[in-house]
């Protein structure tokens, strides 16, 4: 097994992840700022909305979603990727959050915001950074990184592309612990902790430093006051409850108009527009609304509607096809929610002194983003680093702590999780059971090894079963699978030794019994527990809508070296093979020789230029040639080949070899 990279080097990779995940996040900035100058002669979204006239404020949102929705729709076809896809990376080693799917969001947010579009950059800058953490773990040659190497650099481009995003260093590696990977481990808050800080600094020094909502002094009025600020964690949670189950059904209601993306993007775009038409301050992510509502600018009839008009506004981008983040804009709902509640206090009946208004929007900013990622440490963190406010902490606390508990009351899963949970993959536990009930029994099944017919003789059945190493043979036929136990054939065999006969025209199915069974999307979870009630050590795999056909059996020794797989992280004793047909991805476990592992490596200088024969490196270095890896260029994905002797290596193959480590590093050092 591959051993970890020495700390050392994994440090300076995480600076180098921090540097270019800050500079790609500059360069959206860059880009973002120079077509707004070039196409409104503004700086800022919203004023360039105001400048335009209303017609045209209608039909430049309903263009940047066509778009917007045009390149996310070319950049599907590669694999465009979203949080969810880098928390599984991360949290669960699964998927490749890769820097090239990454590129088509950021384009695609950048012209839906240059056309007025409720919407955000910062997820693509977020999916940028954890593109830039994976490019560079796959630098170097076979062995340089481990798989826990890698996760860990994905981790630290996501956190440092955060933090570009909002000027919050700390926030940005709560976010990777709290929300990403849901548990703290050394080996991660290292790279992540060196990443964000190189990230920040390159930021800071391009962009200048300091809060990005300006600094801020509120404080309480009273310690009564903390009473209000338990009331507006209740506000926010449902607010942002409200804000993830509106999201979800524009999703689901432009999806069911079966359009294009591009077309489904420009309806959103025109839904926006006519927003936007009545009230441009909804366009854009929501950061020039909330600096004029933390300084109190606001009354609270126009925050109300400003908190409607932008989480439909956002909606409609969002939930059409257009690729952003909704994170600013959710901190700009819950700036409105405690805006208003802070404004009420200040003309109601409450006896005690109150805070300035613009600390409630500040609070309610924290509570409305902790409720949707069920992360408050993090949310409470964010707020006094984007407002240097460190007085007003208690308040933060006690509101992200109440609007977290009463959201996961209301709806289990967090705004990422949800998509995880509509993909099938399970978050709602410690990291090991996540990754337990990640795999499934399909992954896991092998061929049964003693099948007969219902109507089999029993004499057949019995010989079946003396031919395998197995402890059942099982009985197909009409109704659900069934079979005859190992021990029922020795109370048979034991009878024929004393000169006993089997029954006369006995058939299989006859002496067959009913037997726990597995579905195909059983997790090794349910597997564990349904293997320990029986005692022959493996389970049917049946077709839950057809329980008559017998898919495969899973095992106590495959569950075990599934276990070995997922939970450690080695391919000591099973690799994990993903196979691509179509659209369809499927997975396998494969039982590889002893010492042996699945690698992928760099053809050496001397194999450049020629054609592959599998003979010579099997017999020179022991090494199994499975296929070849290229990139045929352009928005295509990389394709596998068999080593044809037809073609010819080129130096950016990757060989997929079959060899244990002394045979790889001969081979390398070739």
């Amino acid at each position: 097994m591959t051993k970890p990279a020495p700390l050392g080097r994994l440090i300076v990779a995480a600076a180098v992840v921090g540097v270019l995940a800050a500079a790609l996040a500059v360069a959206v900035r860059f880009v973002l700022d120079r077509g707004l100058h070039y196409l409104y002669d503004e700086h800022d979204v919203v004023s360039a909305m105001g400048s335009i006239p209303p017609w045209l404020r209608i039909v430049a949102p309903m263009l940047g979603g066509l778009a917007a929705g045009a390149i996310a729709a070319a950049f599907a076809r590669r694999g465009a990727q979203g949080v969810a896809d880098v928390m599984e990376a991360v949290a669960l080693g699964r998927g490749r959050p890769k820097l090239r799917n990454a590129i088509g969001p950021a384009l695609g947010s950048i012209a839906a915001a240059l056309g007025g579009g409720s919407i955000g950059r910062e997820g693509p800058i977020i999916q940028l950074g954890a593109g830039v953490g994976d490019t560079i773990g796959m630098v170097g040659r076979e062995g340089f990184w481990t798989l826990r190497d890698r996760r860990a650099l994905v981790a630290a481009g996501t956190a440092a592309g955060f933090a570009a995003a909002y000027n919050t260093p700390i926030a940005a590696v709560l976010f990777v612990l709290e929300v990403v990977l849901g548990v703290v481990t050394l080996d991660v808050l290292i790279p992540v902790a060196v990443a964000t800080a190189v990230g920040s600094g390159l930021t800071r020094l391009v962009l200048g430093g300091g809060p990005i909502y300006g600094l801020r002094a509120f404080e309480l009025g009273s310690s009564w006051e903390l009473f209000a600020f338990a009331i507006l964690g209740v506000g926010c949670a449902l607010a942002g409850v409200a804000w993830m189950k509106l999201l979800e059904l524009g999703e689901r209601t432009f999806h069911r108009t079966k359009l294009a993306r591009p077309f489904r993007a420009a309806i959103g775009g025109l839904l926006v527009g006519l927003v936007v038409c009545w009230l441009p301050a909804v366009a854009g992510n929501g950061y020039e609304p909330l600096r004029g509502i933390l300084d109190g600018n606001f009354p609270v009839v126009m925050l109300l509607v400003l908190a409607v008009a932008k989480t439909f506004a956002t909606t409609f981008s969002v939930g059409s096809g257009s690729p952003g983040g909704v994170f600013t804009a959710t901190m700009l709902l819950g700036a409105c929610v405690g805006g208003a509640l802070g404004s009420v206090m200040h003309v109601s009946w409450w006896p005690f002194a109150v805070g300035a208004a613009g600390g409630y929007a500040l609070v309610g900013m924290a509570a409305a983003v902790a409720a949707t990622t069920h992360a408050p440490l993090m949310a409470t963190v964010m707020a006094f680093e984007l407002s240097g406010d460190y007085a007003i902490v208690l308040p933060l606390l006690l509101a992200t702590a109440v609007a977290t508990l009463l959201a996961r009351y209301l709806q289990t899963d967090s705004i990422y999780t949800a998509e995880l949970k509509r993909r099938g993959v399970p978050w709602q536990a410690s990291l090991g059971e996540r990754i337990a009930r990640s795999a499934k029994a399909k992954e896991l099944m092998e061929p049964a090894a003693a099948v007969v017919a219902e109507d089999a003789t029993l004499e057949s059945a019995l010989e079946c079963l003396a031919d395998t190493r197995g402890r059942l043979v099982y009985v197909t036929g009409a109704g659900p699978v069934r079979a005859i136990s190992l021990t029922t054939a020795k109370t048979m065999w034991a009878g024929l030794m004393r000169g006993a006969k089997l029954p006369a025209g006995a058939r299989a199915g006859d002496w067959a019994q009913a037997v726990i069974f597995a579905t195909p999307e059983d997790s090794l979870v349910v597997i564990g527990e349904k293997l320990w009630s029986v005692d022959w050590g493996e389970l049917p795999v049946v077709d839950p809508s057809a329980p008559d056909r017998l898919l495969g059996v899973v095992t106590r020794r495959g569950l075990l070296g599934a276990f070995d797989r997922e939970l450690l992280q080695r391919d000591a004793l099973f690799t994990r093979v993903q196979m691509v047909a179509g659209e369809e991805t499927t997975a396998d476990y494969l039982e590889l020789p002893d010492g042996h592992r699945v690698a992928l490596v760099a053809p050496p200088s001397w194999l450049v230029g020629k054609a592959p024969d599998v003979g010579l490196l099997r017999a020179r270095y022991g090494i199994t040639w499975v296929a070849i890896q290229r990139d045929p260029g352009g928005n295509a994905s990389p394709r596998w080949h068999d080593p044809d002797p037809e073609m010819i290596v080129a130096a950016g193959d990757r060989l997929m070899l079959v060899a244990t480590d002394d045979e790889l590093a001969r081979f390398q050092r070739s």
